[in-house]
């Protein structure tokens, strides 16, 4: 056997029906456990070969019943809904005022009268007792899944796209699982993958994930014994003491360095705030890109919206969004009065207009994008930003920009929105990019 580690669980049962060897073992202090010894590779092998039971696709079947619920995921835009067997959507609700406007996207539908013909495909692959499940990549562990592709989605309006949204639904055994959406991602235009956690997939052998080369011995106490040998809790609470007592001297070493330092100024008598990163932001030197899909986006204040993609041998394709005119916007706020800035203390957005994008092939005019600059609070970090871009209309796109950098500089936007730059001197540098996870 590979190397192996004990676990102590306590008064926690083990598991009557495991088929897992045991065996009694008794410590130098007549201290008795009873201890399951891990199934080897070779067995479980037996094990996949003699399985006769349920298909994968009938065992995740009870998902797929209109009773069940939907399964959800909140990213930082869209919010994400699995229902199994029948569609998946994404939909972010937008409110303004007492107005709310649902963005919906159904990127995946199912009809049931697929189910049987899946499920023969499904047994013709499974009677292959050699061909092992396609796995995938989570947490750096290869975890086997069964694929559910939902298609017929919404159609895809990105630029040589046509086609219907279409979703791979990806299930993985996870014994703690409760069929929640575990990721969301769009490895290319219009194509989403999504993996699901379940537990129903686990009875099936080929599907439980693979163990690491070390195995786990769980030894549970009997007849009152307790949790773990004498002799091991007493050598684990002594090496305790050891950490605690080293950690407590150089605790005392920090404090006399402390206590010797001259007189430290207070913090709050000394606010030293750094304008560099608002302002540099302002100026668009620092453009921030988002996207974690097929398409990406870059973002540079008072300078222009851009999608672009990197294809395979480097070229990038790029769509112009739109760039900002200060007259086309003050022209667009006069159109819009319910786009200016609230009172100072309401304000928590504003709006500006980049147009004059590159010209869409299906309305023959150019693309425009309205940015919406939030104040984001209570960020883990003054400089977090979060970027959003969604398409209401055909070719017109609304680009959300969340970030505590903008709390900074809503107080000095005027009626229109605009935010005059500060009459700081910097140097000039080359444009710099932030690239933002989403």
């Amino acid at each position: 056997m590979k190397g192996a580690t004990i676990n102590w669980p306590g008064e926690l049962p083990l598991d009557e029906t495991t088929t897992e060897e045991s065996m009694l073992i008794t410590s130098a202090h007549q201290e008795k456990y009873k201890c399951s010894l891990p199934t080897t590779a070779e067995e479980k092998a037996q094990q996949e070969d003699s399985y006769d039971g349920p298909t994968a696709l009938e065992l995740l079947s009870p998902l797929f019943s209109p009773n069940q619920p939907c399964s959800f995921r909140l990213e930082s835009y869209w919010t994400y809904q699995v229902c199994h067997g029948r569609k998946v959507r994404q939909y972010h609700e937008d409110r303004e005022g007492k107005t709310m406007r649902l963005h919906e996207y159904v990127i995946g539908k199912w009809d049931s009268d697929y189910y049987e013909t899946l499920l023969e495909k499904t047994k013709e692959r499974e009677k292959d007792r050699t061909l092992p499940p396609p796995v995938k990549k989570i947490e750096s562990i290869n975890l086997p899944y069964y694929e559910i592709v939902m298609e017929n989605g919404t159609q895809c309006s990105l630029k040589n796209n046509n086609k219907p949204r279409t979703t791979k639904v990806l299930y993985v055994c996870y014994i703690h699982g409760k069929h929640e959406i575990y990721s969301v991602d769009e490895p290319q235009s219009c194509v989403y993958e999504i993996i699901i956690l379940s537990p129903l997939l686990c009875a099936h052998p080929k599907y439980k994930p693979k163990e690491s080369g070390e195995n786990k011995i769980n030894c549970a106490p009997v007849d009152g014994s307790y949790k773990m040998p004498y002799g091991l809790a007493k050598q684990q609470y002594e090496s305790a003491l050891l950490r605690k007592k080293s950690d407590l001297n150089k605790f005392k070493v920090e404090l006399l360095k402390f206590e010797k330092e001259d007189a430290i100024p207070d913090p709050s008598e000394h606010q030293l705030v750094d304008s560099a990163p608002v302002e540099n932001f302002l100026r668009g030197k620092n453009c921030l890109n988002g996207g974690t899909g097929w398409w990406k986006f870059e973002f540079c204040y008072g300078k222009s919206v851009e999608q672009y993609h990197v294809e395979k041998n480097g070229k990038k394709v790029s769509i112009n969004l739109g760039i900002f005119d200060r007259q086309a916007h003050l022209d667009w706020m006069k159109e819009n009065p319910q786009k200016r800035p609230k009172p100072l203390g309401q304000r928590k957005q504003l709006s500006h207009l980049y147009s004059s994008g590159s010209i869409c092939e299906k309305t023959g005019k150019p693309r425009q994008t309205e940015v919406k600059l939030k104040c984001l609070q209570n960020a883990s970090s003054p400089n977090a930003v979060s970027l959003y871009l969604l398409e209401p209309k055909l070719c017109q796109y609304i680009l959300g920009v969340e970030s505590p950098l903008i709390c900074d500089i809503l107080s000095r936007a005027n009626e229109d929105g605009l935010v005059e730059t500060e009459h700081v001197e910097f140097e000039e540098t080359e444009k710099a990019t932030v690239n933002v996870g989403l």
